[in-house]
């Protein structure tokens, strides 16, 4: 009797031993995104987006929502923008706390030359001037037909959510 308890013990710590691992192996959390919005704007919420930003931003409010309520998000590149490209990371880790998917989307900051350059304040003002319009829903508060044709012919120093609404409407 002693010979076979042994053996069945042994295999029931076995079948244990394996139901965990496969468990463990199974049990991945969620870690994927159900909002992504930046600066109020939404955006692909499996990243890769290239996104222009406005002359002077120093910084991007990012709104990126877990399919998992459990799960944590973590922002970086958010903030202190240099010229050219920037990368904006969020992270999803899930509820587990060991599965996690990193998206990305780039941020490029407008170089200042020429027309944009000597135009800082004009865009500046264009820009903001948009961005209340839109939070706002105040139609025609930029007075956006002004400044059309600037914007047309210099659509690399406005941001692409201005530039589309230009080209759609005016």
């Amino acid at each position: 009797m002693k010979k076979l308890v042994l053996p069945i013990f042994m295999a029931a710590v076995g079948a244990l031993a394996i139901s965990l691992i496969v468990s463990n192996v199974l049990a991945t959390s969620p870690v994927t995104l159900k909002v992504m919005r930046i600066d109020d704007v939404s955006y692909s919420v499996t990243g890769g987006e290239t996104i222009k930003l406005t002359i002077g931003t120093q910084a991007v409010i990012v709104d990126a929502r877990p399919t998992d309520g459990k799960a944590v998000v973590e922002v970086t590149g958010n903030t202190e923008f240099k010229e050219g490209d920037n990368t904006l990371s969020v992270k999803v880790t899930g509820s587990d706390g060991k599965t996690f998917k990193v998206y990305t989307w780039t941020l490029v900051s407008p170089k200042l030359a020429g027309w944009c350059q000597d135009n800082t304040e004009l865009i500046k003002t264009i820009e903001t001037n948009w961005t209340d319009e839109q939070i706002y829903q105040m139609p025609g508060y930029a007075e956006l037909g002004t400044y059309a044709a600037d914007i047309k012919a210099h659509n690399e120093c406005f941001s692409s959510s201005l530039v589309a609404e230009i080209n759609k409407n005016y």
